[in-house]
């Protein structure tokens, strides 16, 4: 599987001294919405979506659950 390109969407949100980078990237034809620990190359978690409505609806839901939980939005591009 080829490395997605640079992400369509990428929302940081810290919580304490830990800060996570929620991100939307499209490879070929899917979609991959990966949460990334901030300076890290590697995934924590990643799902792949066929359509970028069902992959940016998923990213909204991870990031409303974090905020839920007591992580803040930092940065978001």
């Amino acid at each position: 599987m080829n490395t997605p390109s640079r992400p369509l969407l990428n929302w940081l949100l810290r919580r304490g001294p830990h800060t996570l980078a929620f991100q939307v990237s499209k490879n070929r034809s899917r979609y991959q919405v990966s949460i990334v620990p901030a300076g890290k190359q590697r995934r924590m978690h990643t799902e792949q979506c066929r359509a970028g409505r069902s992959a940016f609806q998923l990213h909204a839901e991870w990031v409303a659950a974090f905020r839920d939980a007591g992580w803040t939005s930092v940065a978001y591009r």
